[in-house]
């Protein structure tokens, strides 16, 4: 868009781990829990367009560095997104559109400290200070290998299979963030 001039940054706190199942569709997995945020994307676009204006969904931008600009949170030490409401229990989807805006001011508060209870807490130690190594990282590896991985038993006990096309993705990251606890 090249009269682009703002971003709308929308976010819903993720309140139950339902929306934490991911659904084999083909050899493609499928996040349920990430609906809510088309509804609201196509909500906030259709308005837009009713006042005149021109509004599309960003799908290839990064979504935490546009929530953190936009004042939902800063990163923490798990590299996600940590709101000091409802901690790392949040999704995130941006709008970009050629209304003119006011922008809301960064988020520069370090809400992690010295705390690296999610780092501690990575079954598999993909974890370091503000940084995930993919290649290690539960979620997303049923991406990565197609076949049962190095990490079988781990992907047992912490991506359970609720059938054989579905599974709960990892969250033992989110649990040990002393933020958001009492939200979820």
């Amino acid at each position: 868009m090249p009269d682009a001039k703002s971003i709308v940054v929308l976010g819903y706190h993720v309140w139950d781990d339902m929306l934490e199942i991911a659904i084999r569709k083909g050899d493609e997995w499928v996040y349920p829990g990430y609906l809510p945020l088309r509804t609201l994307s196509l909500a906030v676009i259709h308005h837009l367009e009713k006042k005149n204006y021109k509004a599309i969904r960003l799908n290839s931008v990064s979504h935490k560095r546009l929530a953190q600009l936009a004042g939902f949170g800063n990163f923490g030490k798990n590299a996600l997104i940590i709101n000091p409401t409802f901690g790392p229990w949040i999704r995130l989807a941006p709008v970009l559109t050629n209304t003119e805006m006011t922008p809301d001011k960064p988020s520069d508060q370090d809400l992690c400290g010295d705390c690296e209870n999610c780092i501690k807490a990575c079954p598999v130690g993909a974890l370091a200070p503000y940084k995930v190594d993919g290649t290690k990282c539960l979620v997303g590896m049923h991406l990565i290998y197609k076949e049962i991985s190095k990490y079988a038993e781990e992907l047992r006990l912490y991506e359970p299979s609720l059938s054989k096309n579905s599974h709960l993705m990892c969250t033992e990251c989110q649990k040990a963030c002393r933020y958001g606890k009492e939200k979820h």
